[in-house]
């Protein structure tokens, strides 16, 4: 339960964070993103979740050993949370162009049937998780994600992605790469807020977002335990030091103390040890956080050059290429006295490297089909125009002026 409360403090973390990214006239719009992730998904979660996850409870309980459960109810909001972080996350990685009427929608159709069916996969007893026993490859194992780098981060980044490719960039993004001509009070405009971000709303977001991934990965093992010790350490570790190499690249390459490149780093390493943080020693902690930094500094450099990826959240690189690469290494470093599971760096089989890339690439493939399918749907009605975006969405959505 203290771990679910910590995980839901993250869910206005992300709405600072957003906020604190974007234009000035969409703040309101990404703060009440957050309120929307939280008032639309966990109402809904409580009403489906024993259809995907029955299977799982017994007799009202989660069982965690030796006649020792959770309460299902308890158990039902842990999870819940970790669902309500992730439709934040899609939310804050699409930011200013589609309206708040096609983001709810949105949020029915990923709370009643995307997420809970790809988390029941690998979590709820689903055919992800004995996917070795399916396929032959590696008798009693499966997709392991220990705290949800695919189920959380990997699918909110490639979510994004395929939401943002589908909108199309911003003006401001049009303008910056010579597309569209704008109008000339788009372009002031643009210059003096360039000139006042909201950078404080997004490191107050990042720093509430390293306390809440304590419960995030700390909570995941369920029970106390020496292996919520691993993950706590190894989270501590990864999201420091993935925060600081960022900071020391951009010092590197641009000469300077780069605020949105240590926001970055911290939430780049933190997503890396999202998969690993129960399963690996602390040694390997620094190291993910280290790799973390610099895929994350580089990541937002490449993104950047393709204009059509409007991504000023930065949710593709932080979130999709950290929860990637951390999840398709849980099968290489998993230390087997602290996750019971043998990594191919202490002698296990490449079977097991096979079975998690390959039900990765196969709950992936299925979340970039169905965002697809059901964004291409709004962008019709809900895609904001030209004239709408410049006013901005605080306006348009909320009748919220700006000063």
């Amino acid at each position: 339960a203290v771990g679910g409360v910590l995980v839901f403090l993250m869910v206005p973390a992300i709405g600072f964070l957003e906020a604190g990214l974007v234009r000035r006239r969409n703040v309101i719009n990404g703060l009440m993103k957050g309120l929307l992730a939280v008032a639309v998904f966990l109402p809904i979660w409580f009403a489906v979740s024993p259809i995907y996850f029955g299977s799982v409870i017994k007799d009202g309980f989660y069982p965690t050993g030796d006649g020792v459960g959770i309460p299902m109810y308890i158990y039902a909001f842990f999870l819940g949370v970790f669902g309500a972080v992730t439709l934040a996350l899609i939310f804050a990685g699409a930011p200013e162009r589609l309206k708040f009427s096609g983001w709810l929608l949105f949020a029915v159709f990923f709370s009643a049937v995307q997420w809970p069916l790809v988390a029941s996969w690998m979590w709820g007893g689903g055919w992800l998780a004995s996917l070795g026993d399916i396929t032959g490859l590696a008798p009693g194992l499966g997709v392991r994600d220990f705290a949800g780098g695919t189920v959380v981060h990997a699918y909110a980044g490639l979510s994004g992605l395929i939401i943002t490719m589908l909108l199309g960039p911003s003006l401001r993004r049009y303008q910056l790469n010579g597309g569209v001509r704008v109008r000339a009070e788009f372009v002031y405009k643009e210059a003096v807020e360039a000139r006042r971000p909201e950078l404080s709303l997004a490191i107050i977001g990042t720093s509430l977002l390293f306390f809440g991934w304590f419960g995030f990965n700390g909570g995941s093992t369920l029970v106390v335990s020496e292996q919520t010790g691993y993950a706590i350490a190894n989270t501590a570790v990864a999201g420091s030091l993935g925060g600081f190499v960022a900071l020391l690249l951009s010092k590197a390459t641009e000469r300077a103390w780069s605020p949105i490149m240590a926001i970055s780093g911290v939430l780049g390493g933190l997503v890396m040890i999202t998969p690993l943080a129960g399963f690996i020693e602390p040694a390997l902690a620094f190291v993910a956080g280290v790799v973390a930094g610099v895929i994350t500094y580089y990541g937002i450099k490449i993104v950047e050059r393709f204009y059509v990826i409007d991504d000023p959240v930065g949710s593709l690189p932080v979130h999709g290429f950290n929860g990637i690469v951390g999840s398709m290494l849980v099968p290489v470093l998993a230390h087997p006295e602290i996750s019971g599971m043998r990594g191919l760096i202490y002698g296990g089989g490449f079977g097991f490297v096979a079975v998690q890339w390959l039900g990765m690439a196969s709950a992936l493939g299925f979340v970039a089909a169905t965002t697809y399918v059901f964004v291409r749907l709004l962008l019709i009605k809900y895609r904001t125009t030209h004239e709408e975006e410049i006013v901005g969405l605080d306006a348009i959505d909320h009748k919220v002026g700006y000063v």
